[in-house]
């Protein structure tokens, strides 16, 4: 009984990380809520349950101590599954998955942030300004230093323009 007892607290302290850390990402509903009461930069995280960059980037980039206090000091974090089934309202329209074949499919909120020359890649950072016009668009693994460095670029040049 010890052991399990043990082993049971083990696996809830190396699970707590992830908890912890996804508490930062906002759903687009709440982030609806939230902007309309105040208005700031959105960063969206766009990822594929099959893609191991996304992976990467969840268990790293997202679990850098520096790279939360940013997000939730200076931004709103959502962090999206381009290829989730449900509707998602957001600003007055509704957003739905299409689908392009077999078990595959896109969700038409990740094609408005994501398209890029034409098409959606996994990993994407989207960064909108405070009118949620999008005004970056990174696609490919970003590390919490490189992210760091574009955190401060964006946060600079919005400050210039306001």
């Amino acid at each position: 009984m010890k052991q399990s007892l043990f082993i049971f607290l083990m696996l809830l302290g190396f699970s707590m990380p992830k908890v912890l850390a996804q508490e930062a990402a906002i759903s687009f509903p709440a982030l609806e809520i939230e902007y309309r009461k105040s208005p700031k930069p959105v960063i969206v995280f766009l990822h594929a349950p099959w893609c191991k960059f996304c992976d990467n980037m969840k268990q790293t980039t997202f679990e850098d101590e520096a790279i939360k206090n940013i997000l939730s000091k200076d931004f709103y974090f959502a962090s999206f599954d381009g290829e989730s089934k449900g509707d998602v309202e957001f600003m007055g329209k509704t957003f739905k998955y299409k689908p392009t074949g077999a078990n595959t499919g896109v969700h038409e909120l990740a094609e408005q942030l994501g398209t890029k020359n034409g098409m959606v890649s996994y990993p994407t950072v989207v960064f909108l300004n405070d009118k949620l016009e999008i005004i970056y668009q990174n696609d490919g693994f970003l590390s919490a230093k490189n992210l760091k460095k574009m955190l401060a670029k964006l946060s600079k040049e919005l400050e210039a323009s306001n």
